[in-house]
């Protein structure tokens, strides 16, 4: 993604939330591989980071805004994409690798640069823009066509990462509209705040529904696995601020090309560690991916809005 115009606070969120990104796609992977209960593994992410904000706020370390209905009501529809999001992408990483995701998500800016012109003030993606984001869905589709799940069960391997897609356009698009428009006294607090204050209680009944408490028993906890879901946790609160943060100085578009692009540092740290990540031919159609999206450039804001 180009950096020309942009402030340096906005590249300094956008190197912050890329470190962060990336590196909570493999730790949420490691952890769902040792605690296979997404729902439980999410909702206590939540938890934590809500409690932190709460004794910060308690202690004078961070001025947050009051929890207020009116706000609420209007977070809503936010946290119902986010919830889905989060919880489709922990069955994701449950089912399937980490570049899976990472390529369906490639497909997301596409369709959220079209949705930045029509409800968001910014003007139609540029032709360079445009060949960028096509070059990313084609690596996408390269990557699909190529991909080992794809070819032993089809179109029924990709349910919960068709339904994240979904979910992510809507989720991205909104959240910018939350930032432009909801007044906080700390914009990047208070979104943390209430995101997480409001998600707990439906990513726990999301997880009961799918037969998680049932399976706690039979969940082998080990030491390893449980300081992996404390590391997430904290973790987590990094990943809410920095994303928060960045959503606020960057269109919506470019930041959901970002949480693609950043997410190879995620592929090499996969390789690395991992072994259930794609086959060569994958990785190249990956890095089509990304390299498609150096050439985007964020579309400025109309001068008719």
């Amino acid at each position: 993604m180009a950096a020309t115009e942009l402030s340096s606070a906005a590249l300094l969120g956008i190197v912050y939330y890329a470190l962060c990104s990336s590196i909570m796609l493999v730790i949420n992977k490691v952890t769902i591989s040792l605690i296979p209960l997404p729902g439980l593994v999410f909702c206590i992410q939540f938890l934590t980071t809500f409690l932190a904000i709460v004794v910060g706020k308690a202690s004078g370390l961070l001025k947050v805004d009051d929890l207020t209905m009116n706000k609420a009501k209007q977070f809503a529809p936010y946290v119902v994409a986010f919830v889905l999001s989060i919880y489709c992408n922990g069955k994701v990483l449950q089912y399937c690798n980490v570049e899976t995701l990472i390529t369906f998500r490639a497909c997301s800016p596409l369709a959220v640069s079209i949705l930045d012109w029509v409800f968001l003030g910014r003007e139609f993606p540029a032709l360079r823009s445009m060949l960028a984001l096509i070059g990313v869905v084609i690596g996408a589709v390269g990557y699909v066509l190529c991909d080992s799940e794809f070819q032993m069960r089809g179109v029924s391997a990709y349910g919960w990462v068709s339904l994240y897609l979904v979910v992510i356009i809507f989720e991205m698009t909104y959240a910018k509209h939350m930032v432009s428009s909801v007044k906080f006294d700390s914009v990047i607090w208070g979104s943390v705040l209430y995101t997480n204050a409001l998600a707990a209680g439906p990513m726990m009944m999301l997880g009961f529904g799918s037969g998680e408490l049932s399976q706690v028993s039979e969940v082998s906890w080990s030491v390893g696995g449980l300081a992996m879901l404390v590391l997430c946790s904290v973790l987590g609160i990094c990943m809410n601020w920095s994303g928060w943060n960045c959503r606020s100085q960057i269109s919506a578009a470019a930041y959901t090309l970002l949480g693609v692009a950043c997410k190879l540092i995620s592929v090499l740290l996969n390789v690395l560690i991992w072994d259930k990540h794609a086959s060569p031919l994958g990785i190249f159609w990956l890095i089509v991916c990304l390299l498609s999206s150096i050439f985007y450039r964020q579309a400025p804001m109309s001068s008719s809005k």
